[in-house]
């Protein structure tokens, strides 16, 4: 297995059809052995029976698990996904799959390829408050946890080795949102080499981010994340 893509997802009834549709024809065109797991959250709509009605042979869907957070449907999708390379995206397929073309050259040179956003369109007031609070969450990531600067924590589209998937998230905590700065984090500690790549970056309507809560959430997380280090529990 030469590839697997991780996709988490929280009633996502109305986007995901079209996220599947959409990157399918283009993991066919490639020519190697690859899965998709659709990480289920706990949905209440009809997620998971949209996914294991797609059809599709390398779909699987992981499901019958509690409403934990964005973070816990990553790890168990990176820990149990069976690839050479790990990739993890967002169910809204806000950056394109085809973003992976400039990805694995680059993870042949480092374990871990990150998106940097290049926002792209008209936003509306969704987009731009998204994009608010994820300048608020890089600054708060930055003064609380982080020891090297990060250009992008909150991107959904990273790439991982098999190895540095399992090395970083049989360690990480937090079932949240805030999973992606503790991954940076454990990723600096142990030095496992990162490489920045830009990638176009589209707001999609419908998201399930609950912005009040993660403004009270988000500082607890990040602090929760510290504490954690300095206890040695990423050792």
């Amino acid at each position: 297995m030469y590839l697997s893509v991780v996709i988490p997802a929280y009633n996502e009834e109305n986007r995901l059809p079209q996220t599947l549709s959409e990157i399918r024809p283009y993991l066919d065109a490639q020519g190697y052995a690859y899965e998709v797991l659709v990480v289920d959250d706990g949905s209440l709509d009809r997620t998971v029976e949209l996914c294991r009605n797609a059809g599709w042979p390398q779909l699987r869907c992981l499901s019958g698990f509690g409403h934990e957070g964005k973070g816990a449907c990553v790890k168990r999708g990176c820990l149990e996904a069976r690839g050479e390379n790990v990739l993890v995206m967002d169910a809204d397929h806000a950056t394109p799959i085809d973003s992976l073309s400039f990805f694995m050259p680059a993870r042949k040179e480092a374990e871990i390829v990150v998106g940097v956003r290049t926002f792209c369109g008209q936003e509306g007031a969704s987009g731009k408050g998204r994009r608010i609070i994820g300048l608020i969450q890089q600054l708060m990531a930055h003064l609380i946890v982080f020891k090297y600067s990060v250009a992008d924590s909150q991107c959904g589209f990273k790439l991982f080795s098999r190895e540095a998937a399992r090395k970083v998230f049989s360690r990480s905590r937090v079932k949240g949102g805030m999973y992606d700065v503790e991954i940076f984090l454990i990723a600096q500690k142990h030095q496992i080499p990162m490489f920045s790549q830009p990638v176009r970056w589209v707001n999609k309507e419908g998201s399930t981010i609950n912005i009040p809560r993660c403004m009270i959430q988000d500082p607890c997380s990040l602090l929760a994340i510290r504490f954690a280090e300095l206890m040695g529990k990423y050792n």
